[in-house]
């Protein structure tokens, strides 16, 4: 699988980029933050996602690594496919679809182009838990793995500690996550996990 293609910007057409590596023109389907940042003639590395089917191969491309988690989550949703999750996330801030997404707000979601109340609810339904999860692990693997890696014996870090470093991982920047998780940790109950911060806290960032 293709996961990242360098090389020289040579042709921007609507919502597509050709990217020539090594001779070779690969065309890649962009999100608008992806296509922001690409001048023709210039040489650009892009983060890739390739959809394999029976009639096709399909290159996305993503202006970021949580550009490209956001829309591996978005993948996973019953009806939404590869193309869907691209749409969406051209045409919605990713802070505010995690802020949407985190708080069930249907209303917020439906108002993205392109998504009507049954996709929005599923949205919903199936990202809402698996998002505060996701970020939790992920934030718990780094940090064992910058422990492993500095043969320092493993830090204690507190609940909202790790909502906040799990917010971090979903993009949001530390003054922010610290501030929502303030707020979330008032409002959930003595034996809340990480997750569960997590997601009362994306309803303030």
């Amino acid at each position: 699988m293709i996961s990242r293609l360098s090389g020289e910007v040579v042709e921007i057409d609507g919502e597509s980029v050709i990217l020539d590596v090594s001779g070779v023109g690969y065309e890649v389907a962009c999100t608008s933050l992806a296509l922001s940042q690409l001048s023709i003639g210039t040489r650009a590395t892009v983060s890739i996602y390739t959809d394999v089917r029976e009639d096709a191969i399909r290159l996305f491309g993503f202006g970021s690594a949580a550009e490209r988690q956001m829309f591996l989550l978005l993948n996973r949703v019953s009806g939404m496919g590869p193309r869907s999750a691209l749409d969406v996330l051209s045409n919605v801030a990713i802070r505010d679809l995690l802020r949407a997404i985190g708080s069930g707000d249907v209303r917020a979601l439906m108002s993205i182009k392109g998504v009507g109340k049954k996709k929005a609810e599923r949205i919903v339904v199936e990202l809402k838990d698996l998002v505060a999860t996701m970020a939790g692990e992920r934030s718990t693997a780094l940090r064992t793995m910058v422990t492993v890696e500095s043969s320092l014996a493993p830090a204690p870090q507190s609940l909202s500690g790790d909502a906040v470093s799990a917010l971090e991982v979903l993009g949001f920047g530390r003054k922010d996550a610290e501030a929502a998780v303030a707020r979330a940790m008032q409002g959930v109950a003595d034996s809340a996990d990480v997750g569960d911060v997590v997601r009362e806290a994306l309803r303030h960032v």
